[in-house]
C-alpha cells in the first residue's frame, strides 16, 4: 500500500496523507462492490449496502477536490466513518465470517489513523471506532465470537500505541537538527508550509526572520570545529530565550537558521529581531519577510534569504517592506 501510495502521488502531487485517503476509498468502495457481487439473503441488507456505496464515492470526491488542502480533521472523520460502517455491516448481518472480516479490517484503519493523524486524535478516532464494531459483534450474542473480538480488540490496542510512539520518535529524529536541538530544514519548512495553509484559511499574518551568523568559518579555523559547534549551540540557546511563545526556531544548515513567527507582521518580527541582537553571543545578518498571499515556501524563504544577503552586504538595517 505505501508503494501505491507513493505512485499516487507522484502521479497527481499530493500530500501522502491525500493519497492515501484516496486509496482508502478506493478500498471501500472494492469492498463494498465485492459484497454486494456476493450478496445473499442473511447478509446486510442491499439499500445499507448502497447507502455505503455513495458516503464512499462522497468520500472519495471530497478528498479529490480538496487535494493538497485535505486537513487531519476531514481524514479523521473519513476514517470514523470507515468504522460506523464497520460496525453498521456488522450488526446487520448473519454470517460469522463477514463479522470477523470486518473485525479484521479495524487494526488497519487504526494504523492508518496512527500515521497520518495527530496521536491524541488517532486514539480517539482508532478505540472509539473499534468500540462500535465490539458492540456491534456482542449484539450477535454469539461466544464463540468472544476469542476473535478480544484478539482484535488487542491487535488494535497494540498497533496504536506500538506505531504511535514510533512514529513521534521518528518525527523527532527526522525534523531535529542533531547538534543544536533546533529543527532542522526538512522540519522548519514543514512549519512554514503549515503556517501558510492557515494563513490563507483564516487571514492571519506570518512572517518569517532568516538569520546568517557572522565569522563562523573564522570561528572553525581559529579554534577548530567543535569551537564552532560550540557557538551555534549558544546561538540558537539565546534565540530560543528571546523567541515569543509560539514561534518556531530551526537551522536550515551551517551558519543559517530561520525563525518563523506565526501570528507576527513585519513590524512585530523587525522589533523581536532588534531585540534578539541585544546580547547575542555572536553577531548576524537578518532579513525578514510577511507571507504574501500568493507565497510558497519557497517564494517565502528566498525573499527572506535576499534581504539577509543584502544587509549582510550593506551591513544596515532592512527598510521595512513587505
Amino acid at each position: 500500500m505505501l508503494r501505491k501510495v507513493a505512485e499516487l502521488r507522484r502521479a497527481v502531487g499530493w500530500p501522502a496523507m491525500t493519497a492515501a485517503t484516496v486509496l482508502l476509498s478506493l478500498t471501500a468502495l472494492c469492498m463494498l462492490a465485492l459484497t454486494l457481487a456476493t450478496w445473499q439473503p442473511d447478509n446486510n441488507p442491499r439499500w445499507v449496502l448502497y447507502v455505503l456505496v455513495v458516503v464512499a464515492l462522497g468520500g472519495l470526491a471530497w478528498t479529490v477536490r480538496r487535494g493538497a488542502l485535505l486537513e487531519p480533521r476531514e481524514v479523521a472523520a473519513m476514517v470514523s466513518l470507515c468504522f460506523v460502517a464497520l460496525a453498521v455491516l456488522t450488526w446487520g448481518t448473519e454470517r460469522q465470517v463477514a463479522v470477523l472480516a470486518n473485525g479484521t479490517s479495524t487494526p488497519t484503519l487504526a494504523v492508518f489513523a496512527v500515521w497520518f493523524l495527530p496521536l491524541a486524535l488517532a486514539r480517539v478516532v482508532s478505540y472509539v471506532g473499534t468500540a462500535l464494531w465490539v458492540l456491534a459483534v456482542a449484539s450477535h450474542h454469539d461466544p464463540q465470537m468472544l476469542g476473535p473480538t478480544v484478539a482484535v480488540v488487542v491487535q488494535v490496542l497494540v498497533g496504536t500505541e506500538v506505531l504511535g510512539r514510533l512514529r513521534l520518535r521518528l518525527d523527532r529524529l527526522a525534523r531535529t537538527d542533531q547538534l543544536t536541538g533546533a529543527l532542522n530544514r526538512w522540519g522548519v519548512q514543514a512549519v512554514v508550509d503549515a503556517q501558510l495553509v492557515r494563513r490563507r484559511r483564516l487571514g492571519t499574518p506570518l512572517t518569517v526572520l532568516a538569520l546568517d551568523v557572522d565569522d563562523l568559518r573564522a570561528v572553525n579555523t581559529l579554534g577548530g570545529h567543535a569551537a564552532g559547534d560550540r557557538l551555534l549551540t549558544s546561538v540558537v540557546e539565546h534565540l530560543r530565550a528571546g523567541l515569543r511563545e509560539g514561534d518556531v526556531l530551526g537551522r536550515l544548515g551551517g551558519d543559517e537558521f530561520l525563525v518563523v513567527m506565526p501570528g507576527a507582521d513585519h513590524g512585530v518580527a523587525d522589533v523581536v529581531a532588534r531585540r534578539l541582537q541585544v546580547g547575542a553571543p555572536a553577531s548576524w545578518s537578518c532579513g525578514v519577510a510577511q507571507a504574501r498571499a500568493d507565497d510558497d515556501v519557497a517564494s517565502l524563504l528566498a525573499r527572506a534569504d535576499d534581504r539577509m544577503y543584502a544587509q549582510k552586504q550593506g551591513r544596515r538595517p532592512e527598510s521595512g517592506q513587505t
